[in-house]
Parts: C-alpha cells; structure tokens; sequence
C-alpha cells in the first residue's frame, strides 16, 4: 500500500533527498508537475516545458541537449540549468529524480491512451 501512496503523491523534495539533496532548489525550477496535461503546442514553444516533456518520455539524450542550449542562452531559466550541469554534469541524478517525479504523469498518459482519449 505505501508505494502505491508514493506514486499517487509525487514529490520532488522527497525524491531530492533519498537521490541528491542539494539539486532540490535547482530542479524546482526545471522540472514541472502535470506537464503531461499541458497542450502540445505549448511544450513545442518554451524550451523549459520541453526540457521537462523529454525527460518524462525518457528522451534522455534529447532533454541533455536541450539543457546545454538553454543552459548556454540568454534565458531567464537558465542559471539554474547551469547549476543543474555543475551539480550533475552527467545527469544521472536528475534523470533517476525525473522517473520518479513523471511516474503519475506516464501512469495517466498510459490510461488515457488505453482508454483512446485524444488530448488536444
């Protein structure tokens, strides 16, 4: 029953400290709750949205591309995508913290196309 609770309240703090204490306060800026409920045509526009869209889908390479590029830009966002890198160079941790964050999401992406609900 306790990891069922777990995955249905996901939450990043928790997951920061059993992984990588310190990255708690950089990828609550990086990583976004729900964004498997946010339209399409939003991710595809804010790079921030598809950093987080990736990791979800487990397009991990990707999601470690784009980092660099908006860690590299003039963005607003991306002090804490270079504190990410300096903390995680690799980002097996934040990777490892994704999973566990996206588990609801994926889980919900799941059932809605098991049940064929189209999202637009």
């Amino acid at each position: 029953m306790s990891a069922v609770r777990e995955e249905r309240y996901v939450d990043l703090k928790k997951l920061c400290d059993k992984i990588a204490p310190e990255m708690f306060e950089t990828l609550s800026w990086i990583l976004l709750m729900n964004i498997d409920l946010i339209p399409k045509d939003d991710i595809d526009i804010n790079p921030n949205l598809q950093f987080s869209h990736l990791m979800m889908i487990d397009e991990f390479a990707e999601a470690k591309e784009l980092g660099k590029k908006v860690a590299d830009s003039t963005n607003p966002i991306s002090k804490h995508y270079k504190r990410m890198f300096e903390q995680d160079p690799k980002l097996e941790k934040t990777k490892q913290i994704a999973d566990g964050f996206f588990t609801l999401a994926k889980r919900r992406l799941e059932i809605i196309e098991r049940l064929g609900i189209r999202q637009d």
